[in-house]
């Protein structure tokens, strides 16, 4: 069994409304049997850190299209599901609201 892991999760770009308004977030996850990936990490972030509306950050098993996900400073889609060290990992929302006034 793999031990806890303590990592740093960042959310910007409007991401960190959903979470209360904080941009960094240490957390400690759980031991487990199998190692970390991303897609672990979204499973426990949606269970205890998002506060409100789920559907505007998870979709399906992934983030929903207009988040992009940095491990290391590196889209984490170059992880191809491979084990998660435990980098730091920054969600960020693209949706940008452009202002007319």
């Amino acid at each position: 069994m793999a031990a806890p892991l303590s990592v740093e999760v960042e959310f910007g770009g409007g991401a960190e409304l959903l979470f209360d308004g904080i941009k960094k977030h240490q957390v400690t996850l759980p031991g487990r049997e199998e190692p970390w990936d991303i897609r672990n990490l979204l499973v426990w972030i949606k269970k205890n850190l998002l506060k409100e509306r789920p559907e505007l950050f998870i979709q399906g098993d992934s983030v929903r299209p207009g988040i992009l996900v940095l491990v290391n400073d590196a889209d984490w889609e170059l992880l191809e599901g491979a084990p998660w060290p435990g980098d730091p990992a920054a969600f960020h929302s693209l949706c940008l609201s452009l202002n007319t006034e």
